[in-house]
C-alpha cells in the first residue's frame, strides 16, 4: 500500500495543495510519533524532532527506489535527531546538577546517560528483529530461535528439527542474511 509520503519524492511540496500538504505531514507525524515518544517520553520534544525531520526531508529528500527505502531514510534521520536531543538533554542535566565538581558524580551521570541511550537503541533493535523474525519461513525462524534463544549447537538443532548439520547451517545463514538486509533498511548503516 502506497502512502502519500511518496509525494515527497520528485514533487515540489510547496506547489501541492494545502490539503495534500496537510495530509502528507499528518501521515509523516503518525509514522514517527510512537517510536520517538517511546525513546524520549516527552510530547513537545517529540513534535520538535518530527518537525525537524520533516524539514530535513524536504530539504534533502534522497533518491530512492521505493517507499520502504524512503521510510528507512526517514527513520535514520529521525533517530539521529532523537539521539542529538538526548545528548543535549544529558549535557544540560549534567551542567545543572553538577555545579560542584567535587561531588565526583560527573562520570557517573555521563555513564548513565550513555547507557540509557544504548539501552533504548538495543530495545528498539530487539523489537525490529522480533518483527522481522515473523516474516521468516517457519524452519528458518525455528533455527534462529533454537540457536540464539536456547543456545543450542548445530548438532543439537539438527536433532531437534530432524535435519542435517549442513541443513541447519544453510537455514541459519539464509535467516541471518534476511535479517541483516531488513535491519539495514530500517536503521541504515551504523556510521550514517
Amino acid at each position: 500500500m502506497q502512502t502519500s509520503l511518496l509525494l515527497l519524492l520528485g514533487s515540489n511540496f510547496h506547489r501541492l495543495s494545502s490539503t495534500a500538504q496537510e495530509q502528507i505531514y499528518r501521515e509523516f507525524y503518525h509514522f514517527l510519533y510512537a517510536p520517538i515518544m517511546y525513546m524520549i517520553n516527552d510530547h513537545s520534544a517529540t513534535e520538535d524532532i518530527i518537525h525537524d525531520t520533516f524539514l530535513m526531508t524536504l530539504r534533502k529528500t534522497p533518491t530512492v527506489e521505493s517507499e520502504e527505502h524512503l521510510k528507512a531514510w526517514i527513520r535514520v534521520v529521525s533517530r539521529n535527531f532523537t539521539f542529538t536531543y538526548m545528548r543535549k538533554r544529558k549535557r544540560t542535566r549534567s551542567d545543572v546538577s553538577l555545579d560542584d565538581e567535587q561531588s565526583g558524580m560527573h562520570g557517573y551521570h555521563a555513564q548513565v546517560a550513555t547507557s540509557v541511550e544504548q539501552e533504548v537503541e538495543v530495545k528498539s533493535l530487539e523489537e525490529q528483529i522480533g518483527e522481522h523474525l515473523k516474516a521468516l519461513k517457519d524452519d528458518q525462524r525455528a533455527v534462529i530461535e533454537l540457536k540464539w534463544k536456547k543456545g543450542l549447537s548445530y548438532k543439537e538443532i539438527a536433532t531437534e528439527i530432524q535435519d542435517t548439520e549442513n541443513g541447519v547451517r544453510r537455514k541459519l545463514h539464509r535467516a541471518r542474511v534476511f535479517l541483516k538486509k531488513k535491519l539495514r533498511m530500517d536503521w541504515g548503516e551504523r556510521h550514517e
